[in-house]
C-alpha cells in the first residue's frame, strides 16, 4: 500500500471565540494525537478575552497554523471562519474541534484506519464520546447514533446521528455541499453530507464535549431560529423531496419542534413553547395525540411554578 495514501494529512480545525479558559487543553488534545500526520488550524473568531494570547503560545509549533479575525462571525451566518479554514487547509481529511472540547489521543488514528478499510463511498467516519458536566465534574458516556451507509433517512426519522466534534470527513464532502452556507461549520454540515456520501463509525468513545453555562446551544431561541432557517433551505427543495418524500421530511421537522417545545418549557418560555408545538402539529397533524405533545401543551398553559415543578419531576423519572 502507498504510505502516503495510508497516512493522509488530516487538518484539525479549531474555531475559538472567548474560550480562554478552555483553548489550551483543546489545542493540546489535537497535538497529542497518536496519528502524527496532522496540521492544527486555530482560528480566533474576534475574541475579546485572552484567547488569542493563549493561542499564540503555540505559534512556534510547526504543526499549528493560526488565523485571526478582527470581527466575530456568529453561528448561522455566511462567511464562516470554519469555511475559511477549510479553504486554507492542506489535508485530505477535515476534523472540526470546538475550542471548549477535546479529543482523546487515538481519535484520528482510529478513524483513518477505518477509512483505509472502507469503500470509496464512505465520506464521513464518526465515533462515540463523553459529555463532561463542568458544574458537577462528572463525565458520562454519550452515543447519538450507531448506523452505517446511507444515513440520511436515519437523520430524518430518528434525529441527529453524530456528536458534533466526532466526525472525520473527506475534504471533498465540503466541495459537494459548499462552504459558504449559513450552517457551515455546524453539525448541520453532516446532515447535509448524509444525502450524498455513506457514513461509518468507530464503535469507541474518542471525544469529549464540555457542558457549561456558556455553550452556544444554551441560547435556545437563537438555535431555534437557526434550525428553522437551515431546514427551510435544505429540506424544502425539490431534489430532497424527490429523494426521500415529504413524509420523512415532515417527521424530522416535527420532531425538531417537539424537542424545542420542551426546551422552552425548561427555561419557562411558554409562549415560544406553544409556537413550537403548533408548528410541530402543522407539519404532522397526527402528533396532536402523542403523549409528549399533549404534556408539552398542557405545561405551556399552566402557571409557571406548577409547570416547572411537573416538568422537573418528568425529567427526573
Amino acid at each position: 500500500m502507498d504510505y502516503s495514501q495510508a497516512r493522509p494529512l488530516v487538518s484539525i480545525i479549531i474555531p475559538c471565540y472567548n474560550y480562554a479558559n478552555y483553548i489550551e487543553k483543546c489545542i493540546d488534545s489535537a497535538l497529542s494525537q497518536t496519528y502524527e500526520n496532522i496540521e492544527v488550524i486555530v482560528i480566533d473568531n474576534g475574541s475579546t478575552d485572552e484567547s488569542l494570547s493563549i493561542i499564540r503560545e503555540f505559534e512556534n509549533n510547526n504543526k499549528v497554523r493560526i488565523f485571526k479575525f478582527d470581527k466575530n462571525t456568529p453561528p448561522g451566518k455566511k462567511r464562516s471562519v470554519v469555511g475559511y479554514a477549510i479553504n486554507k487547509s492542506k489535508g485530505d481529511y477535515i476534523s472540526i474541534l470546538y475550542a471548549d472540547d477535546w479529543y482523546l489521543p487515538n481519535k484520528i488514528e482510529k478513524q483513518v484506519n477505518l477509512f483505509n478499510k472502507s469503500p470509496g463511498s464512505v465520506g464521513v467516519v464518526y465515533c462515540h464520546g463523553y459529555r463532561y458536566h463542568e458544574s458537577t465534574g462528572k463525565t458520562e458516556e454519550w452515543k447519538m447514533g450507531s448506523v452505517r451507509g446511507f444515513v440520511f433517512r436515519d437523520y430524518l426519522s430518528s434525529g441527529d446521528i453524530v456528536i458534533p466534534i466526532s466526525p472525520l470527513i473527506k475534504k471533498f464532502c465540503y466541495n459537494i455541499i459548499g462552504m459558504d452556507n449559513d450552517w457551515t461549520g455546524s453539525e448541520y454540515d453532516y446532515f447535509v453530507m448524509s444525502q450524498y456520501v455513506d457514513f461509518d463509525y468507530v464503535d469507541e468513545f474518542l471525544v469529549v464535549m464540555r457542558d457549561h453555562i456558556n455553550n452556544d446551544g444554551k441560547n435556545i431561541s437563537s438555535v431555534y431560529e437557526r434550525v428553522q432557517q437551515f431546514n427551510a433551505q435544505v429540506l424544502f427543495n425539490t431534489s430532497t423531496i424527490a429523494r426521500v418524500g415529504r413524509r420523512l421530511i415532515n417527521k424530522r421537522i416535527a420532531n425538531n419542534y417537539l424537542i424545542f417545545a420542551l426546551d422552552f418549557i425548561a427555561i419557562k418560555d411558554f409562549k415560544m413553547s406553544r409556537d413550537a408545538i403548533i408548528k410541530a402539529i402543522s407539519m404532522a397533524p397526527h402528533y396532536i395525540i402523542k403523549p409528549r405533545v399533549i404534556v408539552a401543551l398542557l405545561l405551556s398553559f399552566l402557571p409557571v411554578d406548577l409547570s416547572t415543578m411537573i416538568y422537573s419531576k418528568i425529567r427526573s423519572n
